[in-house]
């Protein structure tokens, strides 16, 4: 019975919170409470910080706790001879490598120690294969109770949560757009939800060639999404067919042009923004996420 086996199972998440509004691990809890499943947090410390410690974990380890899975979710900084699965035997023990590929040299030692790997970077869950880890690929997503479509009236052509100085490409465009391309971050999840619901298209730039959260975002948002043209073996054209899901471009005077071109057609960019919402939201969410991760424990637990 599906329902009994939801509320008789626990899941600990292990990750750095800190009285956070909203976080993809709070994504993830919030979506398995919903399921029926006892979810509790250790912490780790701190992001806002960059102060991180075990002593939470050392606390909970010794309670000797009943959980059925550890989700391990971090961005690579932390680590700890705590996180190992020997230490809880019967529990399957995951590990998040959100932050991949920029930390795959933090990530790879620690993966010896879990069940399983999730990654969001195709190469990266390649790489881990060859070095004998169970590892899958774990995109990004959007998480539906934060970020959907919300009725505004558009005040930008275009808009990107990068922030201004963090990328060379998104800077120039924000220069000399006079006003059309919003470039902003540090939102709270309303304010950021709101702020990509003001643009008629969301622009992403990647720092290290990577698949990141805000093209998810942004197409659960019902925003047409136009995105630099990654390497093949990232696997973001398995995932969205370019000027069908997604709109890919090859450099600035690309971008320039398809944000023209997108703006002046209106129908055209709806229809790529409603097919990106809706392959998200079938794909892509944090009801898919959970899901996964609760089909793999139960493969687990008839292997044992």
């Amino acid at each position: 019975n599906k329902t009994n086996f939801m509320t008789q199972s626990n899941i600990t998440f292990v990750y750095a919170y800190d009285e956070d509004n909203w976080s993809t691990p709070m994504a993830l809890a919030n979506e398995f409470m919903n399921q029926g499943w006892n979810c509790e947090v250790v912490s780790i410390g701190s992001n806002k910080t960059g102060e991180y410690h075990d002593r939470n974990l050392s606390k909970w380890l010794e309670s000797q706790p009943d959980t059925d899975i550890v989700l391990f979710m971090d961005w690579g900084r932390f680590d700890s001879p705590l996180l190992d699965k020997v230490h809880l035997p019967n529990t399957f023990w995951v590990q998040e490598s959100g932050d991949d590929p920029q930390n795959f040299d933090r990530n790879f030692p620690k993966s010896e120690r879990f069940h399983l790997t999730h990654s969001p970077d195709l190469d990266a869950v390649n790489e881990y294969k060859k070095r004998g880890i169970d590892a899958h690929w774990w995109t990004h997503f959007a998480d539906t109770r934060v970020q959907f479509p919300i009725e505004l009236k558009p005040e930008f052509v275009a808009v990107t949560t990068r922030g201004k100085g963090s990328s060379a490409l998104l800077d120039q465009l924000t220069c000399h757009a006079d006003g059309s391309v919003g470039n902003q971050n540090g939102f709270g999840p309303k304010e950021h939800t709101e702020f990509l619901n003001k643009g008629k298209i969301v622009i992403q730039n990647s720092r290290f060639g990577e698949i990141t959260r805000r093209i998810f975002e942004g197409m659960a948002c019902g925003k047409m999404i136009l995105c630099d043209k990654l390497d093949k073996s990232k696997g973001l054209e398995e995932l969205f067919e370019d000027e069908v899901d997604i709109v890919y471009y090859d450099d600035i005077v690309d971008c320039i042009y398809k944000i023209n071109h997108y703006n002046n057609n209106d129908e055209e960019r709806e229809t790529i923004a409603k097919n990106g919402y809706n392959k998200v939201l079938e794909n892509h969410t944090q009801k898919q996420r959970a899901e996964f991760l609760i089909n793999k424990y139960k493969e687990y637990k008839n292997d044992c």
